[in-house]
């Protein structure tokens, strides 16, 4: 019997050896070429409203036993007092720091009982509270999230810890460069008097200003099921769901009118390029931002200017990241972005370069600026255009990551059929369309320029650092050393 098989395993073998050797061996001199992209349909949501009013949208979604749930509040940011700045993050946060009479402890205790997820904070146009659990623990998991949503506590004693630890996140804000460096673009694109202008985590000064009661009151007038939308994608058919969600927000209620909406205003123009800088002596490298206002009504999901910031900065072969990276070694990565928020959009140029190199690496991306305006390849066009439409499915790759995304379309109230529209219309994002939306978005001459870093001894050679505008942290973080005072002794 032994022999038998060596004999079978000698003759496959020499089978095997005969077909290699007569088979085409495989071009490696380049990379195969690709196929043309795949159709993609995005699934929309159903969408159906409580008695209570709240909205919801669900996406049923069979490929693992897991539920995810975000809800989108109108109440984030923009709707901070004017003088409390920091007070709708604030409420966010403590949305599940103790409810309904549970303490944190024990509402985080009974949350991690279930293996479940629940977290909340708030962005520019949003606060938002989540849940990420499995399908067979969502009923008992809910009843913790809308415990959160419906009966914060606000009481002093979780405040007075929460306070003590966002002082420190803004201490530690002081010192590090990429913070102060996404502090200083806030002031220079937006201004001083914009709410976008100033810490969207809140100052110090505002900080010890805000008491339990405050929280209160800006959760009694923003926290309502008319100014909130419910994301459900998961394992659970919306019959069920129905019922659940009927039993545990059906109701939520809230007194009065919605408040006003805030009067939204976008980046102020610029005539001219301005400099801001902050001094950090002994940094080894300078954070660099650039910052150009894009004009009103610029929204996400724009094929033309998606694909023209593929080109330029958002995918790893871009020309900025090539550039800097690649070509003079300046820089470990640089990026570009184009966001759009209620108030407005931005064209936003972010990397750190090594200290040295800044002012030629400054040149470099103004170069990089200059040259996306003038018309791109076809060969550029083509793969900028896939890469921008061919990222999008990535977006839905689990439950969490399709919650958030259409979290954001109901934050901005964007139309949901925007996303399948951009799919199918980037990949027809020619060239003359993509030098269009550089013209439109990209203008060099009207740009904020972030510099942070020891501008003291690696400046020199920057265009207008004479003239550069100087940012200290008392400007970017108002009243730190009055709240370190007055906080001493917060745990």
């Amino acid at each position: 019997m032994k022999t038998e098989t060596c004999v079978l395993a000698s003759l496959l073998c020499a089978s095997l050896l005969s077909v290699g050797a007569t088979a085409a061996a495989p071009d490696r001199s380049k990379p195969p070429e690709a196929g043309a992209p795949k159709p993609f349909t995005i699934e929309q949501p159903k969408v159906f409203t409580l008695k209570s009013g709240l909205t919801v949208w669900h996406v049923a979604r069979k490929r693992a036993p897991l539920v995810d749930v975000l809800a989108v509040i109108d109440a984030g940011p923009l709707r901070d007092p004017a003088d409390r700045p920091g007070v709708a993050k604030w409420t966010a946060d403590l949305l599940t720091e103790g409810s309904g009479g549970m303490r944190a402890v024990d509402f985080s205790d009974a949350v991690q009982s279930l293996g479940a997820e629940v977290a909340s904070t708030a962005e520019i146009d949003h606060a938002w509270l989540s849940l990420h659990v499995t399908s067979a623990r969502f009923p008992a998991a809910l009843k913790l999230y809308a415990q959160a949503l419906l009966k914060p506590d606000f009481a002093d004693a979780e405040w007075a810890r929460i306070r003590g630890q966002l002082f420190g996140e803004m201490m530690y804000q002081s010192q590090e460069p990429q913070e102060l460096a996404q502090l200083a673009a806030q002031r220079a694109n937006w201004g001083a008097e914009h709410r976008l202008g100033t810490a969207i985590g809140g100052t110090p000064r505002a900080l010890i200003k805000t008491t339990p009661a405050d929280l209160k009151a800006f959760y009694a007038a923003h926290y309502r099921p008319d100014a909130t939308t419910l994301v459900v994608v998961g394992d659970i058919e919306q019959g069920a769901l129905k019922r659940l969600l009927e039993a545990e927000l059906g109701a939520w209620t809230a007194s009065g009118s919605p408040p006003a909406a805030p009067a939204l205003r976008g980046p102020p123009a610029r005539n001219s390029r301005a400099l801001y800088t902050v001094q950090v002596p002994e940094a080894p490298q300078t954070v660099l931002r650039v910052g150009i206002p894009a004009p009103a009504g610029t929204l996400p999901f724009t094929p033309d200017a998606d694909v023209m910031n593929t080109l330029l900065g958002a995918s790893f072969t871009s020309r900025l990241n090539t550039n800097l990276r690649e070509t003079h070694g300046y820089s470990y990565g640089a990026h570009s972005r184009v966001a759009a928020s209620k108030s407005g959009a931005l064209f936003s140029v972010m990397t750190s370069v090594n200290a040295p190199t800044t002012a030629p690496a400054l040149a470099e991306i103004f170069l990089e600026l200059d040259r996306i305006r003038t018309p791109a390849t076809e060969e550029e066009a083509v793969r900028a255009r896939n890469v921008a439409a061919l990222t999008v499915p990535s977006a839905f790759d689990s439950g969490r990551a399709t919650a958030s995304q259409w979290a954001l379309f109901a934050a901005q109230r964007l139309d949901r059929t925007r996303l399948q529209q951009f799919v199918d219309q980037a990949q027809q994002v020619d060239v003359k369309a993509l030098q269009g939306a550089a013209l439109r978005l990209v203008r060099p001459s009207e740009a904020a320029v972030i510099a942070v870093g020891d501008l003291a001894q690696h400046g020199k050679g920057i265009a207008g650092l004479d003239k550069a505008i100087v940012l200290t942290v008392d400007d970017l973080l108002p009243g730190l050393a009055e709240a370190g005072a007055a906080l001493g002794g917060d745990g």
